[in-house]
């Protein structure tokens, strides 16, 4: 035996911390929400400044409320397996689809009564870019979409994420829509 006292060690007076054990919380990417704040705002001020059928709004939230429920981003579909995955992109495919679909309906009702003034060539190159407008900002919604979700997924929870995207996006769309009333009366 030794004749050493038990305490002959130094023990640490501070316990360490376990590595991998805490988190670290980030920041929500307030940028990236505000740029869909104002993206959803534009459609949503395309949706009533042209006075399109009542349809075109019901159809633009379903598919923003889709989108954001199927969260197609890398990450979120990395925590699925199988045939959940086909469906979250199908899902997010029918959201975009409706969307397009309303937001086009909604800008072709934008024109000119006075027929005698319309030549085809010039029309022609506007509704190319007008419809190529309405599917580059639909497709920007999207994919903002599923990478904010991306993003506030790891610390937010699938729940807390989805109301949190579903709150802004739904927000954009009445703040534009307040301003294309405006407009329109």
């Amino acid at each position: 035996m030794s004749n050493q006292p038990f305490n002959h060690r130094k023990f640490p007076t501070r316990v360490p911390r376990r590595v991998g054990s805490a988190r670290p919380v980030t920041e929500p990417p307030w940028s990236l929400l505000t740029l869909m704040l104002v993206l959803h705002g534009v459609v949503g001020l395309f949706l009533s400044a042209f006075s399109p059928p009542f349809w075109v709004w019901p159809a633009a939230f379903g598919g923003t409320l889709i989108q954001a429920l199927a969260l197609a981003g890398p990450r979120a579909l990395s925590s699925l397996e199988g045939i959940q995955i086909l469906l979250s992109r199908a899902l997010t495919c029918v959201g975009t689809a409706l969307s397009v679909v309303a937001l086009g309906v909604a800008v072709g009702f934008s024109g000119t009564s006075d027929i005698d003034s319309i030549e085809f060539v010039q029309i022609g190159f506007v509704l190319f870019f007008i419809n190529l407008g309405v599917l580059l900002l639909t497709a920007g919604c999207s994919l903002l979409i599923a990478y904010v979700g991306d993003r506030l997924l790891p610390d937010m929870g699938r729940l807390r994420c989805n109301a949190s995207i579903l709150s802004v996006c739904f927000l954009g769309l009445f703040i534009g829509g307040a301003f294309g009333l405006a407009i329109a009366s």
